[in-house]
């Protein structure tokens, strides 16, 4: 049962102002390793909006003399394309950003089913007021760093564990059997 969580913070609204990137392996239902990287997004695209500042604290300052993407790219693609499955809390903002980054820098995309765990919990709880991570955490006991990309990862891993034991299944494969849910291809 192997699977990687990943989540991005972005400098402002542009899909290519990767300013943060989370990673959270899981195997066997254990948190192995998370790897974090601070990352400077590319000329054009590094400006920092004060509401996504709001958000995670970071600043130009921060990312100054963090890599670009393309330094922490094989890597991180490497560690997606290699597990089960990646999982991410609203999906499609990650894969999106990783999808527009890579052919921004002209990088190969990797191939990987990938799910979403908000779309998952408003399948497995959909009694809950929200499904945002913050609630679901919450929902679960899991205290975490809402918007630091490390832990964000982490507890999106964390709320899929939590989800396949609700449901019984062990392994993601299993859960999104039981629950009549497919994962996207990117």
């Amino acid at each position: 049962m192997n699977f990687v969580s990943l989540d991005f913070e972005t400098a402002n609204p542009s899909r290519v102002s990767i300013c943060a990137a989370g990673l959270a392996v899981f195997e066997n239902g254990q948190l192995t390793e998370s790897p974090y990287w601070l990352v400077r997004p590319p000329k054009g695209h590094g400006w920092f909006h004060d509401d996504f500042i709001e958000c995670h604290g970071l600043t130009h300052l921060d990312v100054l003399d963090a890599p670009e993407f393309p330094a922490i790219a094989k890597e991180l693609v490497c560690r997606l394309a290699g597990d089960d499955l990646v999982i991410a809390h609203n999906a499609s903002f990650d894969i999106e950003h990783l999808r527009v980054t890579l052919e921004y820098f002209g990088l190969p995309r990797p191939e990987f089913d990938y799910i979403c765990t908000c779309q998952l919990a408003r399948r497995v709880w959909p009694e809950l007021p929200s499904h945002g991570l913050k609630a679901l955490t919450a929902h679960i006991g899991h205290q975490f760093n809402h918007h630091h990309a490390q832990s964000d990862a982490e507890a999106a891993g964390r709320v899929l564990l939590a989800m396949m034991k609700q449901v019984n299944a062990n392994t993601p494969r299993e859960f999104l059997q039981k629950i009549g849910m497919e994962p996207k291809r990117l």
